[in-house]
């Protein structure tokens, strides 16, 4: 504010000298001082803005691609059922594609077994080697019975008779595998 007040006051103090110049006729001076005055009133000011706007747009692609190749192969190797003679040595009787008692008569089985083998191939150098070695399927039920007697005493007698039957099954799955890995690398 002060050069402000300052600036009003030159500024008057011009203005009022012009007047007393254009009194006396000072024609010549008169226009110059106000030439000057026009100068120092009229400035110019130049502004340059610049302003440098830089947009950077990145794209990434990624391409993903994944190859999985599994060749699963499963075939049953081979079946086969053992059956025991219990009396005498007349040797085992052979089931399945033979069907037919080699020596003498079987009186009673003591067991059968029965073995399914089944060959998983993988692609590549790793083979593994799957055996099922025995499922043990136990189901085991229970009933459970209860009765309820209840007798109203009016003039007559009723009985009622409910019966619960509940039964409770439970089953137990076992499953033993065995794996076995066999690495063979090729040269």
């Amino acid at each position: 504010y002060f050069l402000f007040f300052i600036f009003i006051f030159i500024f008057i103090f011009i203005l009022f000298y012009f007047i007393y110049l254009f009194i006396y006729y000072y024609y010549i001076y008169t226009i110059l001082l106000l030439l000057l005055l026009l100068l120092l009133l009229l400035r110019t000011y130049v502004r340059t803005y610049v302003r440098t706007y830089v947009r950077t747009t990145t794209y990434v692609r990624t391409y993903v691609r994944t190859y999985v190749r599994t060749y699963v192969r499963t075939y049953v190797r081979y079946v086969r059922t053992y059956g025991t003679v219990r009396y005498g040595t007349y040797g085992t009787v052979r089931y399945g594609t033979y069907g037919t008692v080699r020596y003498g008569t079987v009186r009673y089985v003591r067991y059968v077994r029965t073995y399914v083998r089944t060959y998983v191939r993988t692609y590549g150098t790793v083979r593994t080697y799957v055996r099922t070695v025995r499922t043990y399927v136990r189901t085991y039920v229970r009933t459970y019975v209860r009765t309820y007697v209840r007798t109203t005493t009016t003039t007559t007698t009723t009985t009622y008779v409910r019966t619960y039957v509940r039964t409770y099954v439970r089953t137990y799955v076992r499953t033993y595998v065995r794996t076995y890995v066999v690495v063979r690398s090729s040269t």
